[in-house]
């Protein structure tokens, strides 16, 4: 049985380097490469096995400004900006998860990576067990936190709700939309303007939105029985606060799943990476160690 999500809100290309700028994940070494045509922004740093880590709806490569360095202690940690997000370009075009699955795929056919473990938060999660379906050659391993859109929207959430709830554009929508993603979130006046001045200049509410229309179109969502077919060992990892997507989304998805583990990190919202995140790189690194077959694919 498809589990309700609680959303209260809310072609391979080639690819070459470019140039090296400011990460949006603060003062990590970052790369601007092309993707069908468009600028793609995205961090690469460490040496061993490579891990991919994909942001969420509305977000950016930002999420994973707490785990860069720690991961890539003895990783090759890849964070990336989707497209229609963060650094990379934002063309008019209709976005859906595939779109982005062909995205990693391509920047790890450039980066010469033949297998890598994914990272997923949020949407990221959905786009990771998408990509694990589609290329289990090139998938090792697969941690899902808080993973949304898994099996679409439930009928409460339309994609107008979902779109208009992703991007709050008052200081009061703003507070509602922190409160919902941390489990003790600052709502200062000056985190809430802060917040809201980069949600404001993010540019990627049409990309928001088209995503939210492909969701209520279905596209590219899964039936759970098609879970049961992806093999690749799979740590989910949820906060217990959070207030975007509920515990029984991934406890589900972890009965599903035939290879999967499941942590919950108490005192934490829907990016339990940024607020609870020396435990999460514990957990993450500590099951990475555990699966030694996890992330083979060593950089050159």
């Amino acid at each position: 049985m498809t589990p309700v999500i609680g959303l209260m809100f809310l072609a391979a290309a080639t690819f070459s380097p470019m140039s090296v700028q400011p990460s949006v994940a603060g003062s990590l070494p970052s790369m601007t490469t092309e993707f069908d045509g468009h600028r793609m922004h995205y961090v690469d740093m460490g040496k061993g096995p490579a891990l991919i880590l994909i942001h969420g709806l509305g977000a950016d490569s930002s999420r994973w400004q707490a785990n860069v360095a720690a991961l890539a202690e003895n990783h090759r940690v890849i964070a990336l900006d989707l497209l229609g997000f963060g650094n990379s370009d934002k063309p008019y075009i209709d976005y859906r998860a595939q779109i982005f699955v062909n995205q990693i795929f391509s920047l790890m056919e450039k980066l010469e990576i033949s297998k890598a473990s994914l990272v997923g938060n949020s949407m990221g999660a959905w786009v990771s067990l998408l990509f694990a379906e589609q290329h289990p050659d090139k998938t090792e391993g697969l941690i899902l936190v808080a993973p949304a859109f898994v099996f679409g929207l439930p009928d409460s959430v339309s994609a107008e709700l979902l779109a208009t709830g992703a991007s709050p554009s008052t200081p009061e929508a703003m507070k509602a939309y922190l409160t919902r993603i941390y489990h003790n979130p600052d709502l200062s006046e000056a985190a809430v303007s802060a917040a809201l001045a980069k949600k404001l200049t993010a540019g990627d509410k049409t990309t928001i939105q088209s995503v939210a229309a492909s969701l209520s179109n279905r596209t590219d969502v899964f039936m759970p029985e098609r879970l049961r077919n992806i093999r690749a060992q799979t740590l989910l990892i949820h906060g217990t606060s959070d207030g975007v997507v509920p515990v029984s989304a991934s406890q589900h998805i972890a009965d599903l799943l035939p290879n999967a583990d499941l942590v919950l990190l108490p005192e934490a919202g829907h990016w339990p990476q940024l607020e609870r995140a020396d435990q999460f790189n514990q957990h993450v690194i500590s099951w990475l160690d555990r699966n030694p077959k996890v992330a083979v694919d060593v950089a050159p």
